[in-house]
């Protein structure tokens, strides 16, 4: 199976509530240019799933939007910074399908994608996770190395 495994675009820096930052103008260009790279590359995903977090769930939008899809992100609980990352990977494994797009954030993806493709939570994976970074994984199983980081994605 194929998953992809994006961090969410540019948000501003501060809201009265985390989970209420919105993207900036940047974020928003970011997750279309992203969107299209993704759509030009053939990694059109099936099922779209995203954080409870504003920020991510434009991110997913905007993504779809430059798809030219008909696709509804479905939220997910427990993908979120504050969030442990084997904890995520488990809710992640519970929904993931062959062509999935997940959105969510930043330590926990990439500690998710070090795991799956170096067994190592810790490993410094490149390209850096900068916002809108997509990381393309082929997997059979949810074990440490088991994946293959096929493919990454930056506005």
């Amino acid at each position: 199976m194929n998953i992809i495994l994006m961090r969410h675009s540019e948000a501003v820096p501060f809201a009265p509530n985390d989970a209420d930052r919105m993207l900036t103008p940047k974020g928003k260009a970011e997750a279309s240019n992203t969107g299209t790279q993704l759509k030009k590359a053939g990694w059109i995903p099936e099922i779209v799933f995203c954080s409870t977090r504003i920020r991510a769930q434009q991110t997913a939008d905007l993504v779809i939007s430059a798809l030219s899809s008909d696709l509804k992100p479905s939220v997910l609980e427990g993908i979120t910074p504050e969030d442990d990352w084997a904890q995520s990977m488990a809710i992640i494994e519970k929904n993931a399908v062959d062509q999935s797009l997940f959105v969510f954030h930043q330590p926990i993806l990439t500690q998710i994608v070090g795991h799956l493709a170096e067994g190592n939570p810790n490993f410094d994976v490149h390209p850096r996770a900068v916002p809108a970074t997509a990381y393309i994984l082929r997997l059979d199983a949810f074990l440490p190395g088991a994946a293959t980081l096929v493919g990454a994605y930056q506005p």
